[in-house]
Parts: C-alpha cells; sequence; structure tokens
C-alpha cells in the first residue's frame, strides 16, 4: 500500500511539473528559474531548493505542530512554524522564500567571489562534482553495499543531475572560495591567529576525566550476561579512593601523577584517562559530566557519578587551564575552528550581499507548490489489536 502511494504521489509530481512548464509556454531544457545578468539558473536549480526548504519546514513542523501534524495530511502546510532564527511564517510560504533565498544567493557567491578577485580551485570543483556525480547515481552508501542513487528521488520532481550539482557541488566549492578570500591569510578580512587564540580562551574548555564502573559484567549458564550492581561496602571504598584524587589534586598534584597512581593501584598498563579541548556549550562526554566542568576551577577535579544500580559509573573530572593549550589547539585545528569562529560573520555577510543582487524570476516558478513534495503516510497504531486482545 505505501508503495502504490509513494508512486501516485510521484506521478503527481510529475504531472504538476509539466503542467507548469505548459503554462510557461516552453521546454524544460529552456526553462529558467532566476536570471542575474548573463547567468541562468535552470528551473530544477529552484526545485532542489524548494525540496530541501521543504524537508526542514516539515521538521519544523513535526516539533512544533503537535496533533495538528499528521504523516497523513498535508494540512500542516499552511500551519505556522519557527524557523531556527525565530522567524515565524505559514510553512507553504516559508519554504518558498527559503528557496528563492537560497536561489538568490548562490548569485551573490558568485558575484562576490568575482568582485574579491578570487579564484575557484578547479581541482576542488572537479572533486566535488565527481562526488556529487557519484551520489547522483549510486548514492552515497554504495561503499557499504547500500545502492541509494539520489537520481531515484529528484528525477522525478524535475531535476537533473545539471541542477544538483550545481547546488551541492558549485554551491560547496564556491562557499570555501569566498569564505577564504574573505577570512583567511590575505583576505579582505583576515583573521590573525591571536584572534583565534582569545576566541577560544574565551569560549573553549580543556578538560579530563576517567571512570570506574560500579557494577560487574557476569555470563549465566545459559549464556546470557548482564550487569550486577557492586555491593555499597565497595561503592564506598571507591568513592573514598577518588575523593582522595580530588584531594591530591586541589593540593597540588598533577592531573597525570593521580592518572598514574589509578593505574598502578588499578593494575592497569594502559592509561584510562581521556582528553578533550571543545567548545564549552558543546561538550561531548554528556550532561552530568558538561555541568561539572562548567562549575570547576582551573587545575580543579570533582568526582562525578552518573547513572543508578547496575549501570552506575563515577568519574574524576579534571579541568585544566585552557590559555596553556589555546596556542597549540588553534595551529592543529586552524581551520575548522576558524568556520566556528566566522560562520555567523559569513551568514550575515552573504545575506547582505544577496540584497543587492538584481535578478528576474522566470514565470514559471510560482506555479510550483511545495504539496507537490507531500507523500500521504498513514499512521501505524496498535490500538486495534489491542482492542482485539482486550476482547479476547
Amino acid at each position: 500500500m505505501k508503495s502504490s502511494t509513494k508512486i501516485t504521489a510521484l506521478l503527481l509530481a510529475v504531472l504538476m511539473a509539466f503542467s507548469a512548464i505548459i503554462a510557461a509556454g516552453c521546454s524544460l531544457d529552456k526553462q529558467w528559474a532566476y536570471k542575474s545578468g548573463d547567468k541562468e539558473q535552470a528551473i530544477g536549480v529552484y526545485l532542489y531548493e524548494l525540496n530541501v526548504a521543504y524537508g526542514k519546514a516539515q521538521s519544523f513542523a513535526k516539533d512544533q505542530l503537535g496533533d495538528d501534524y499528521s504523516t497523513a495530511s498535508s494540512d500542516w502546510l499552511d500551519k505556522e512554524i519557527t524557523d531556527d532564527d525565530g522567524n515565524k511564517a505559514v510553512a507553504r510560504e516559508w519554504i518558498k522564500q527559503q528557496a528563492e533565498k537560497a536561489c538568490i544567493e548562490f548569485f551573490a557567491y558568485e558575484q562576490a567571489i568575482k568582485e574579491l578577485g578570487a579564484t575557484v580551485d578547479q581541482a576542488a570543483l572537479e572533486a566535488a562534482e565527481s562526488q556529487a556525480k557519484e551520489y547522483w547515481n549510486v548514492g552515497p552508501y554504495a561503499s557499504y553495499g547500500y545502492l541509494s542513487p539520489y537520481k531515484d528521488t529528484l528525477e522525478p520532481y524535475g531535476i537533473s543531475f545539471d541542477s544538483y550539482s550545481y547546488c551541492t557541488a558549485n554551491y560547496s566549492v564556491n562557499y570555501s572560495t569566498l569564505f577564504a578570500a574573505l577570512y583567511e591569510e590575505g583576505g579582505t578580512q583576515e583573521v590573525k591567529d591571536s584572534e583565534l587564540v582569545d576566541y577560544v580562551n574565551e569560549k573553549y574548555t580543556s578538560y579530563s576525566y576517567f571512570k570506574v564502573d560500579l557494577f560487574e559484567s557476569t555470563t549465566d549458564e545459559a549464556g546470557e550476561s548482564s550487569n550486577v550492581a557492586l555491593s555499597d561496602d565497595k561503592i564506598k571504598e571507591l568513592e573514598k579512593k577518588f575523593n582522595g584524587y580530588v584531594k591530591d589534586i586541589d593540593g597540588g598534584k598533577s592531573f597525570d601523577d593521580v592518572v598514574e597512581a589509578y593505574m598502578k593501584d588499578s593494575g592497569l598498563t594502559e592509561s584510562p584517562a581521556t582528553t578533550n579541548t571543545e567548545k564549552t556549550e558543546n561538550i561531548s562526554a554528556g550532561d552530568e559530566i558538561k555541568a561539572a566542568v562548567e562549575k570547576l576551577k582551573n587545575n580543579k577535579a570533582a568526582v562525578v557519578k552518573v547513572g543508578e544500580g547496575e549501570n552506575a559509573i563515577m568519574y574524576i573530572v579534571f579541568k585544566s587551564d585552557i590559555k596553556k593549550v589555546s596556542e597549540d589547539y588553534v595551529q592543529q585545528n586552524r581551520a575548522s575552528l576558524l568556520s566556528d569562529y566566522k560562520e555567523k560573520d559569513f551568514k550575515a555577510y552573504i545575506e547582505e550581499y544577496a540584497k543587492k543582487v538584481e535578478y528576474e524570476k522566470g514565470s514559471s516558478v510560482d506555479g510550483y507548490d511545495p504539496v507537490m513534495f507531500f507523500v500521504k503516510v498513514e499512521p501505524t497504531t496498535t490500538a486495534e489489536s489491542a482492542s482485539t486482545e482486550d476482547e479476547a
């Protein structure tokens, strides 16, 4: 039943696409969505971005509309959603606005690159186009034996490989080219290492930890494994030991010395410690450790217990002085750090530049409705089976 529904939806999309073409009085190959100067974007570029925006809007609707959202109805397209920037709009209109915005920003990238005298790396472009071709023909998971060609899902909507490649390969290379022309060495808004060091000192944290399980894994006669919580006495013994390590650190011992003492005491030959330098708001070690790190002062430690019973784990968490590692961190992670540092500025730059782009909109653009991407999926329910069981 689901397959039949999807086929019907795809056929409807194709019919809608060709209806728009007929209404526009031109062929698919000659049709364009937006034009700026001598640059034209194929209608497939707009349709691809319309599809991308549809997916984002659908995600917002699922999270925000509660009972007003259903996979069996496209009514959510007429409901108000709020995007990540706090903007509110009816989903259908938001999708159209975002698709147009993306298309105009493509022009902005091209024109800004030209204005700054930057040059697109042809080798990088060819590599990006090659990957796009692979994804188009076999999908991103072909190396794992799973074929999911993008062409199978995009072509039925009138999106060609050239349009897909323009929106992905060309876009990614233009993004990198313009970003470098602005912020990398020699750029018009070059970011110095000292700025990045200051940014790391302000926004990042360096911390370390090691753990001990407060349970033992056992296997029964049937070969089934399970966890069994340690005795209260054993847990108290471990807590006393870990609290002793914290006192040692507070008294001036280094974290490395404490790790070495723990290894010797536990008969370990490899260090159990993990050290991370991360943006404080994005600490990846878990909420409990994140909360402990945020409270700790430099060169201090704390004992953190996570979980209960047969799933409990105890950590000793240590916070370093970020200033001691920030310069090395910048040298080792400059590209990703620069991207993080200037992401919001770059977004604002391209949005502002896009306001200056002069363009024309093709006559067929407004003929496309985001509902063309809707695929009805009946919600599954166990109510009926539960009722049957109750009657039995």
